[in-house]
């Protein structure tokens, strides 16, 4: 797990983070039930083309897999890990008010958490000015599912490190900092919480697309910078200014995927 001291001064690291080993499945079925709480890029009904859904989802593709036998998915565009005034499931809390109702815990759920990309993004937004306050209900958020049970026994709450979204085509100088922020932020609470709670762990999204920005060739990828809806199912990452395409998609499940034998070692 990267640290405050692998989020370098001035940018993000390219290779600070630890070397990927790309580990054989211990088993391909993981878990009975996914569970999943973000925002557009875990959105089963996100319409990347504004046109009509194109691709599948990186959880979808992990139930198609055979990684997980069921989905219950409630992340929809635009979440943030702030609350405030939005439409339904549109925040964290939100979605955690839906899902904690009845929650229906079996003894092997596998929860991910992943959000920050809205955050980061508001930064026009007096609220999302310095983050503090997504980051507090963000806490308050991971803490109501490590007491309903989400990383006891069998079961593992996985947070989710977003991929460096400076990187994004939709290129905003304030997003690096702000990335880096939210990093350390991610990176010092799971480590805090894994503390007591040895079932929640890190989905390292951000080292895992760390690495495919600076080898790209190796993930059969040619363009990792500009939106190319064409080739995003192919050899583009970006299908519009801030969303992948398919083959992002498929990248996201691997790595996903990647975390899921990680559990298996764990329980």
């Amino acid at each position: 797990m990267l640290s405050r001291r692998h989020i370098i001064a001035g940018g993000l690291a390219a290779v600070a983070a630890p070397s990927i080993v790309r580990a054989a499945p211990i088993t391909n079925r993981v878990t009975q039930r996914l569970v999943v709480l973000g925002d557009s890029y875990s959105d089963p009904l996100y319409d990347t083309a504004q046109t009509s859904k194109v691709f599948p989802s990186w959880p979808e593709l992990l139930v198609n897999r055979g990684r997980a036998v069921s989905m219950r998915n409630l992340a929809v565009s635009g979440a943030t890990a702030m609350d405030y005034s939005s439409p339904l499931n549109g925040t964290f809390k939100k979605q955690l008010d839906t899902f904690l109702a009845a929650p229906n815990y079996g003894p092997d759920d596998i929860t991910v958490v992943y959000f920050g990309y809205n955050d980061i993004a508001r930064y026009a937004d007096a609220r999302w000015a310095n983050l503090n306050q997504a980051k507090a209900d963000f806490r308050v958020g991971v803490d109501r599912l490590l007491t309903a049970g989400a990383a006891t026994g069998n079961r593992r709450l996985l947070i989710t490190a977003v991929h460096d979204w400076s990187r994004n085509p939709k290129k905003r100088t304030e997003f690096l900092p702000r990335t880096r922020h939210w990093l350390t932020f991610t990176y010092d609470f799971i480590a805090q919480r894994r503390a007591t709670h040895r079932g929640m762990l890190c989905a390292n999204v951000y080292r895992r697309f760390t690495d495919i920005f600076a080898r790209p060739l190796v993930y059969g990828l040619q363009n990792v910078t500009t939106a190319d809806p064409n080739n995003a199912g192919t050899t583009a990452l970006f299908y519009n200014d801030n969303h992948f395409g398919a083959k992002g998609q498929q990248l996201l499940a691997d790595e996903f995927s990647r975390t899921l034998d990680l559990v298996c070692r764990t329980r």
